[in-house]
């Protein structure tokens, strides 16, 4: 019987600055499972999450997804993961629907017909056809949470996903973070301050050296 998780990361360290952020790092998650990186500012938190998404290369230690090394599957780990940073993945000269549309376009999906429900709940509808250099902080990433939620993948990466979000948008993407781990989905999400996702969450804990 296999038993292999399906993400999984092995003694994975990183040094930035001559400095170590993280030795020898081990974990791993499956189908809805939920992982909480914490930790102050400067901690590593980012660091990680980009070198979990492959943008970025760790000192050492290896990231498998379904048992394969992520690094000889690029093409296949990327289709099934989204990755939300602190830049949030959009593209500043285009409009928001613009950013959809490529979106759908990479995901070799037409735009889902809850697009427009999902721009109103998340109150992008008045700006659809703004550029998003236009738009405010928290516009920004309400965009970065439309396409994960229009265009679902198995594993969401997400850095500090409530920053510049308002209460009721944090409820509200709350609230799609519990159905996505009922839907056999995976979270690994990174907090300066302490964060439930799910009662069974793992936490990791990274501190400032």
């Amino acid at each position: 019987m296999n038993t292999e998780a399906i993400f999984s990361v092995k003694n994975l360290s990183c040094i930035r600055n001559e400095r170590a952020l993280f030795t020898h790092l081990s974990f791993k998650i499956n189908a809805s499972e939920a992982l909480l990186i914490e930790g102050p500012n400067g901690s590593g938190k980012s660091s990680l999450l980009k070198i979990l998404s492959g943008l970025a290369t760790p000192l050492s230690g290896e990231i498998f997804w379904q048992g394969q090394n992520i690094r000889d599957i690029l093409p296949i780990f990327r289709e099934n993961f989204h990755y939300i940073g602190h830049t949030n993945g959009i593209k500043l000269g285009l409009t928001i629907n613009e950013n959809l549309m490529l979106a759908a376009h990479f995901s070799e999906q037409n735009l889902p017909k809850n697009t427009a429900e999902i721009l109103d709940i998340l109150q992008l509808t008045q700006h659809k056809n703004s550029l998003a250099r236009q738009l405010s902080a928290g516009q920004k990433r309400r965009i970065a949470l439309a396409k994960l939620l229009l265009f679902p993948k198995k594993l969401w990466l997400l850095d500090e996903p409530f920053t510049a979000l308002d209460r009721q948008t944090q409820t509200y993407f709350e609230a799609h973070m519990h159905h996505h781990l009922q839907k056999s989905g995976m979270i690994i999400a990174s907090s300066h301050h302490p964060m439930t996702i799910s009662a069974t969450s793992q936490i990791v804990r990274l501190t400032s050296c």
